[in-house]
């Protein structure tokens, strides 16, 4: 691939969407439909061990019949003939066709966007090393509360949901700045609904591309990157910019739950200069253990995911070499 990859990653519900949609805008810039290729096939090689095992066309097959493959309208039979040209290993080859296939010489970029896989950065180094990452960030409270709304994840528990949120932010920004340098960006949710001419306009000079104006009328991007079954979650990203969405979490959150999120989310509050809220003063003792316990449960068992998925991680680059 000779065009370079402009990967956006950051917490579910943190604004990903709209980024995308937004450089989606950019008339030399190709983005994929979500597909989350990346780290559905490449960490176990899915689809080398199908090739080994079965041949070809079982691979032709297996990628017509992935629904997240479907959206972005490629002949199956053509990018994985064009990968096995490559002789390497046949997941991170066909990902890489994927992304060459869906632009064409007058882009200068083609993009791709997964929130999770900011747990994946050393993989997508590997994988494509000259990748420029997006890590968008918003105030934990808000995505907690969005999260408690949006259809896929409304049942999970607010345990669960404030321990991705530490995770996440953690994994991304030590690993990050470590593996991309320059070419990793931390954008500020809130700041791109208040002043998106000053952040797009910014990150076009990084990308050493002339800022249009048409990547804030990102309504028709977004139709052609948001499918059908996430438009209940997504329905913002059709424009107009929802410039007063933020501070949500005032009114859609208990007490309890925003102290969970500023004790156990520190670093992305610091990050993003959130205040912290002053009503965990008069929460009862009730709600009071509610926090403390999640809280311990949440900070014993970062440590030890990130070492889990670090070593999931460095077994799939061992398969890139």
């Amino acid at each position: 691939m000779t065009v370079p990859l402009l990967f956006i990653v950051g917490v579910g519900r943190s604004g990903t969407s709209l980024l995308q949609s937004m450089l989606a805008s950019h008339p030399d810039v190709a983005y994929l439909p979500e597909t989350i290729f990346l780290r559905r096939y490449i960490p176990r090689g899915r689809l080398q061990a199908i090739y080994e095992k079965q041949g070809k066309q079982a691979v032709e097959q297996a990628l017509e019949a992935d629904e997240y493959f479907f959206r972005t309208g490629l002949d199956p039979a053509n990018i994985v003939s064009r990968a096995i040209e490559h002789g390497s290993f046949l997941d991170a080859s066909i990902y890489l066709e994927m992304l060459a296939a869906y632009t064409c010489d007058s882009k200068n970029w083609v993009g791709d966007k997964d929130p999770r896989a900011i747990e994946y950065l050393p993989l997508l180094k590997s994988v494509a090393p000259d990748s420029l990452v997006l890590h968008i960030l918003r105030d934990p409270r808000d995505v907690l509360a969005s999260k408690k709304k949006a259809a896929w994840s409304k049942k999970g528990h607010v345990w669960k949901h404030v321990f991705a949120n530490r995770v996440q932010f953690t994994i991304g920004s030590r690993r990050g700045p470590d593996l991309f340098g320059k070419r990793y960006h931390e954008i500020c949710y809130e700041e791109l609904l208040s002043a998106p001419e000053k952040v797009l306009s910014g990150l076009c000079r990084d990308l050493g591309l002339e800022y249009d104006k048409g990547m804030l009328s990102f309504g028709n991007a977004a139709r052609k990157l948001v499918a059908d079954r996430e438009m209940s979650w997504k329905k913002e990203t059709l424009g107009p910019l929802l410039t007063e969405n933020r501070a949500k979490w005032k009114t859609g959150l208990h007490p309890r739950e925003v102290l969970l999120t500023e004790l156990c989310c520190g670093q992305a509050m610091a990050r993003g200069g959130y205040k912290k809220d002053q009503r965990s003063r008069r929460l009862s003792l009730k709600d009071r253990l509610w926090v403390q316990a999640g809280r311990l449960l949440i900070v014993m068992a970062t440590w030890p995911y990130i070492q889990y998925r670090n070593f999931r991680i460095r077994r799939a680059c061992r398969r890139l070499r």
